[in-house]
C-alpha cells in the first residue's frame, strides 16, 4: 500500500514538474474545467422543476436551495407557461454548459500543443548539444522514441486532467443535488463511486501502469530494429539476414500490440461496469419506489425522474474520471523518460569564449592521452604540430589512434590529460563554432541528406548562393558530373546518396567542406572506401583543394600521401616515427614496413 502510494506520489511530482511554468494558464484551464462541472450539475437539477411543473406533482421543494434558484431564474423570463419558462431555462444552461466546454476545449488543445513543442524543442535541444559520446551510448531509435513520440504523452496527462477535474466537480455537485433529494440513495452512489475509485486503482498499479511500461519498450525497440535495418539494408540483403531481422521486428512488435490490447481492454472495461450498474440502479429504484409507495406513486415520478437523469449523468461521469485516473498513469512512464533526459547531468563539450583567429603557427598536441569509454588508452603522450600551410598526413595500423587525433581536433572528446593549442593557446579557451568555421572536413562515410546536389553542398543552409555552390563543386571537380544529371544541382540524390556512386558523393562532400572556406581541411580516410578510377578522381579532387590550405589527411592507402611535408606513423597511440616520404623511407622503419606491404 505505502509502495502505491509511493508511486504516485513520485508520479505526481514528474508531472508537475512540466506544468509547474504554466500555472496561470492551469488555473484558467481548471478554473474552467469546474465551472463547467458546476452548470452541467445545474442543467440536471433543471429536470426536476420541469419535469414536476409538467406532471402538475405539486409545487417546488422551497426547501431545496437548487431548486428555489431554478424556480427564481425561470420567473425572470417573459414567459408566462410554467413549463415552457423551464424548458426554456433548460436549453439556456445547456448552451451555456456547452458554450464554455468548447471554450475549455479550445484553450485545452493550445496548451498541450505549447507544452508539447516547448518539451519536444527541449529534449532535442539537450540531445543535440550532448557530447558525441553521448551518441555513442544511446541507440538511434531510442533517441528517435525519446524526441518524437515521448512528448506526446504529454497531451494525454492535460487532457486527463482538465477533464477529471471538470468530472471530478460534476460529480460532486450532482452528489450534493441527490443528496438533497435523498441522502439515503445518494449514501449508496457515494459507496458505490468509492468501490469504482478503489477498483480503477488498483487496475492502474496492476495492469496499466505495467502494460504501458512494457509497450514504451517494445515501441522503442521496434523504433531501434526499424532504424537499423534502413540503415544497414544493403550488408542486410547481402548476407541474406532478412528474415532474422523480420522474425526481431515481429517480435517486438507483437510485444508492443499485446501490451496495447491489455491496456485497451482494461481502461475499456470499468466504464462499461459503470454503465451497467447505471442501468440496475434506476431500475431497482423506480421498482422498489412503486413496492413501497404505489399510492403516492405519480407524485414522485419527478423526483425519480430527475434522479434517474443524475444517475445516468453521474456514473458516466466516474467512468470518465476513472479512465482520466488510468490515462494518467499509463503516460507516466514516458513522462519518467522526459523528466529524466531534462534532469540528467548530459555532459557537453565546454565552450570557450575568445573567437579563433587567422591560423598564425599551427596546432599543437603537447602531451595528449586518450581512451574511450570503458576502453584502454587509445592515444598515449602525444606530441605533434601541425604546421600552418603545409601538409601533414597521419599513417598507421588499424587502431593505432589515427582518427581519435582527429576527433579530438574536431573537439568531438576532450583529451584525459595534456592539451591541444592553436598558436599556443588552448583550444578550449575558443568558442567551439568559431574553430569549426576554421575546418573543412571529409570523411570516409559520407553522410547525404535525401535532398538535392545543392543543399547537400550548402548543407541547407541559406548563406550561399547559387554561384558559390557551382564554384565550390567545379573546385572539387564535381559540377562535370553533377551538370550531366537529369536535373542539375536539382538532382535528388536519394536516402544517403545511394543514387550516385561513392566517387560522387566524395567529390560532393569535398565540395560542401571547401564552400565554407576554410583554412584547416581534414580528410579522415577520404579515398580509402573508393576503386582506383574513383580513388583517383577524388584525389585529384583532394589535390585541388588542398593548395593555400593547412591540411591534415588520415590516410589507409601510403601512395596519395607521398608528396606530404610530413608524415606521422602512429603505432598502438604512439608515434613511432615523423617526417616526409623519403626520409622514413631511408629509416627502414615502421613506415618502410607500411609502405612495403601496400606494395
Amino acid at each position: 500500500m505505502k509502495s502505491g502510494m509511493r508511486k504516485q506520489k513520485e508520479g505526481l511530482k514528474l508531472i508537475l514538474f512540466f506544468f509547474r511554468p504554466y500555472k496561470g494558464k492551469l488555473f484558467l484551464l481548471f478554473f474552467l474545467s469546474i465551472l463547467v462541472g458546476g452548470i452541467e450539475a445545474f442543467n440536471v437539477a433543471a429536470i426536476y422543476p420541469m419535469l414536476n411543473t409538467a406532471f402538475d406533482a405539486g409545487g417546488i421543494q422551497q426547501n431545496n436551495f437548487v431548486f428555489s434558484l431554478l424556480e427564481k431564474m425561470a420567473g425572470l423570463l417573459p414567459i408566462g407557461d410554467d413549463v415552457i419558462a423551464y424548458c426554456v431555462l433548460f436549453l439556456i444552461i445547456a448552451l451555456a454548459a456547452f458554450a464554455i466546454r468548447i471554450t475549455l476545449i479550445n484553450l485545452n488543445t493550445r496548451f498541450a500543443a505549447h507544452l508539447i513543442e516547448k518539451v519536444q524543442g527541449a529534449v532535442f535541444t539537450k540531445i543535440v548539444r550532448a557530447d558525441y559520446q553521448y551518441f555513442v551510448d544511446n541507440k538511434q531509435g531510442q533517441l528517435i522514441y525519446n524526441v518524437a513520440t515521448a512528448p506526446g504523452k504529454l497531451a494525454t496527462v492535460i487532457n486527463a486532467a482538465t477533464q477529471g477535474v471538470s468530472q471530478l466537480a460534476l460529480a460532486v455537485s450532482v452528489f450534493i443535488l441527490l443528496f438533497s433529494i435523498s441522502w439515503q440513495g445518494a449514501i449508496a452512489v457515494l459507496l458505490a463511486g468509492l468501490g469504482y475509485y478503489y477498483f480503477n486503482q488498483h487496475l492502474g498499479k496492476k495492469i496499466i501502469y505495467v502494460s504501458a511500461k512494457g509497450m514504451q519498450k517494445a515501441h522503442r525497440e521496434s523504433n531501434i530494429i526499424l532504424n537499423e535495418v534502413i540503415t544497414g539494408i544493403k550488408q542486410i540483403k547481402v548476407f541474406a539476414v532478412a528474415e532474422d531481422w523480420i522474425d526481431k521486428f515481429n517480435s517486438a512488435i507483437k510485444e508492443r500490440w499485446y501490451h496495447f490490447r491489455r491496456t485497451n481492454l482494461w481502461q475499456q472495461i470499468p466504464a462499461q461496469i459503470i454503465t451497467l450498474a447505471a442501468f440496475l440502479s434506476v431500475g431497482i429504484i423506480v421498482l422498489q419506489t412503486r413496492l413501497m409507495f404505489p399510492d403516492s406513486f405519480a407524485e414522485l415520478i419527478p423526483i425519480l425522474g430527475t434522479f434517474a437523469f443524475a444517475l445516468f449523468r453521474l456514473f458516466p461521469v466516474i467512468g470518465t474520471l476513472g479512465t482520466a485516473i488510468l490515462n494518467t498513469i499509463g503516460s507516466v512512464p514516458d513522462c519518467e523518460v522526459l523528466h529524466s533526459i531534462q534532469k540528467s547531468n548530459i555532459t557537453h563539450i565546454n565552450d570557450g569564449r575568445e573567437r579563433v583567429g587567422s591560423l598564425k603557427s599551427g596546432i599543437r598536441f603537447n602531451d595528449v592521452s586518450f581512451s574511450y569509454k570503458g576502453r584502454v588508452e587509445t592515444l598515449e603522450n602525444i606530441s605533434v604540430i601541425f604546421e600552418k600551410g603545409k601538409t601533414t598526413a597521419i599513417v598507421g595500423g588499424s587502431g593505432s589512434g589515427k582518427t581519435t587525433i582527429i576527433n579530438l581536433l574536431l573537439r568531438l572528446y576532450e583529451p584525459d590529460k595534456g592539451e591541444v593549442g592553436i598558436d599556443g593557446v588552448s583550444i578550449k579557451e575558443f568558442k567551439l563554432s568559431s574553430w569549426l568555421e576554421k575546418i573543412g572536413f571529409v570523411s570516409q562515410e559520407t553522410f547525404m541528406l535525401n535532398d538535392t546536389v545543392k543543399n547537400n553542398i550548402n548543407f541547407n543552409s541559406d548563406m550561399y548562393s547559387d554561384k558559390e555552390i557551382i564554384q565550390a563543386a567545379k573546385y572539387a571537380d564535381a559540377d562535370s558530373f553533377v551538370s550531366s544529371l537529369p536535373e542539375g544541382y536539382d538532382t535528388l540524390v536519394g536516402d544517403r546518396g545511394i543514387r550516385l556512386s561513392a566517387g560522387q558523393r566524395q567529390r560532393i562532400a569535398i565540395a560542401r567542406a571547401v564552400i565554407r572556406k576554410p583554412e584547416i581541411l581534414i580528410f579522415d580516410e577520404a579515398t580509402s572506401a573508393l576503386d582506383n578510377i574513383s580513388e583517383a578522381a577524388v584525389q585529384g579532387s583532394i589535390d585541388r583543394v588542398s593548395k593555400d590550405h593547412t591540411v591534415i589527411v588520415v590516410a589507409h592507402r601510403l601512395s596519395t600521401i607521398i608528396g606530404a611535408d610530413k608524415i606521422i606513423v602512429l603505432g598502438e597511440g604512439r608515434i613511432l616515427e615523423e617526417g616526409t616520404h623519403k626520409e622514413l623511407m631511408a629509416n627502414n622503419g615502421a613506415y618502410w614496413e607500411l609502405y612495403q606491404g601496400q606494395s
